[in-house]
């Protein structure tokens, strides 16, 4: 009924580094009824300050078996049981993306022992498992080692099942729950058949037309939430009793599911999507010089110059020249928002530098001006933002041309090179260029640049 699991691994990057050690605890609801442990060849470097954690060196592990070699009794020992593991999510990601590297899609029910024993003992002041076990008088013994981490947590589990196995069977049939609130056209096998990775998903209706478009790094997760959430609001039992199919795209990353999703709304136009479903802009900051060399910002309608940033009203036009001059100390009239005169608003509440009597130089308003602009333009012009595949063999490649949005093509990194911006041309899916994208990319690329790979041409 249960595989209570631990594992180790060469770093804490579930995406990027490999498993060392794992251990199996088979448990029948009453007891352990058989033990499975072995170190793991991860086929990559462990670095000194992980093997001083764990024990575990990059010798050690030289004689052991590959993943590969192991894939299929993992798979045995977990068949039709529920993963048991402190802090479940953790274990479970790097065992499911051991998986996926040699092919094979692994999904299995999963119960975390650290939110079990917050509902079954509250109040503890840690619930990590060294503390846990300390607290209630479990011995630990191999601390950070597959075996003895395994063997503490299948201890911890057995007195919980013996404290309130109302509680646990309760906390294991949770998902059993959440997937009982399907809609009333949607079979629990075709859920069960969803993946637990990135991409785009689709809900249609029973004519196949498109009724809502979402993006998630587990779409079969976000799936289920989307079912056993918010079930009460009148939109939401709307669109659910709309879904006859479930469709799905996997994009291999983050960033590209997030330009997808938003492409395909504005593609399909889904009833139930509100939010980026905008096509068109009919305002635009641009970016101009006047007579002393300083350089201005000015809402206007679109005209055929491409703005500095396009914008769907003046409302939220001047709301984004506001917030510019205020957070970085800019003369509101040279950013268009008031007309001339000795002194801004800013200077008066000490906000400005002075730029509306001019005495900042044109060249240091500019520049500041320029970095206050940063937050909505790409740093180069050309270049291509390399990600994970849907496979570990394969990459995801996004182009940006004329800093301009181009589209994206899936590769073989070890069949296809591209060192230049006309390789690229040849393999890249044209998409349609919009701003929302390009929103998305700039963001995206702030807040996680140590998850992409850029290309400059």
């Amino acid at each position: 009924m249960f595989a209570i699991i631990d594992v180790e691994a060469s770093g804490g990057n579930p995406k990027k580094d490999k498993l060392t050690e794992i251990a199996i605890f088979i448990h029948n609801g009453k007891r352990v009824i058989e033990q499975y442990c072995t170190l793991i060849n991860p086929e990559t470097y462990i670095p000194p300050f992980i093997s001083a954690l764990t024990g575990i060196s990059n010798e050690m592990v030289a004689e052991a078996p590959t993943f590969p070699q192991i894939a299929d009794k993992i798979n045995e020992l977990t068949q039709g049981r529920i993963i048991v593991a402190h802090n479940a999510r953790f274990d479970y990601t790097f065992i499911s993306n051991e998986f996926k590297r040699v092919g094979i899609r692994f999904q299995r029910k999963q119960l975390c022992t650290v939110r079990l024993s917050r509902n079954i003992m509250p109040g503890l002041a840690s619930y990590s498992l060294g503390r846990l076990c300390e607290e209630i008088g479990i011995p630990l013994e191999h601390r950070h080692r597959a075996f003895g981490d395994a063997a503490a947590t299948a201890e911890l589990f057995d007195l919980m099942l013996k404290t309130n196995r109302k509680a646990v069977i309760s906390e294991a049939m949770q998902e059993e729950i959440r997937q009982s609130i399907l809609p009333p056209n949607i079979k629990r096998e075709q859920v069960d058949e969803l993946p637990e990775e990135t991409g785009v998903y689709y809900f249609r209706d029973e004519f196949g037309k498109i009724i809502y478009i979402g993006k998630s790094n587990s779409i079969r997760d976000r799936i289920i939430s989307h079912f056993s959430s918010d079930h009460h609001s009148e939109k939401h039992v709307a669109m659910k009793n709309k879904i006859h199919s479930i469709d799905f795209t996997l994009t291999g990353n983050e960033l590209l599911a997030l330009v997808l999703e938003s492409q395909e709304i504005k593609r399909w136009m889904p009833q139930f999507n509100a939010a980026g479903r905008r096509k068109r802009y009919r305002y635009g900051i641009y970016r101009e010089e006047n007579a002393e060399g300083f350089h201005t910002l000015r809402l206007k309608m679109l005209t055929l110059e491409e703005p500095v940033l396009p914008l769907s009203s003046r409302r939220s036009g001047e709301e984004v020249l506001l917030r510019l001059g205020e957070s970085n100390n800019l003369c509101l009239q040279l950013c268009g928002m008031e007309k001339q005169k000795s002194l801004c608003a800013h200077y008066t509440q000490g906000g400005c530098e002075q730029g509306c009597i001019r005495s900042e130089s044109p060249e240091e308003h500019n520049r500041r001006l320029s970095k206050a602009l940063d937050r909505y333009l790409f740093e180069h012009p050309d270049f291509a933002i390399v990600g994970e595949g849907r496979t570990p063999q394969e990459r995801t490649i996004i182009s940006i041309e004329n800093g301009q949005y181009q589209g994206f093509a899936f590769f073989d990194e070890a069949s296809v090179q591209i060192t230049t911006s006309e390789q690229l041309r040849q393999i890249i899916q044209p998409q349609p260029n919009h701003p929302d994208i390009q929103k998305i990319i700039i963001s995206y690329m702030k807040k996680k640049p140590k998850e992409l790979s850029l290309i400059r041409y």
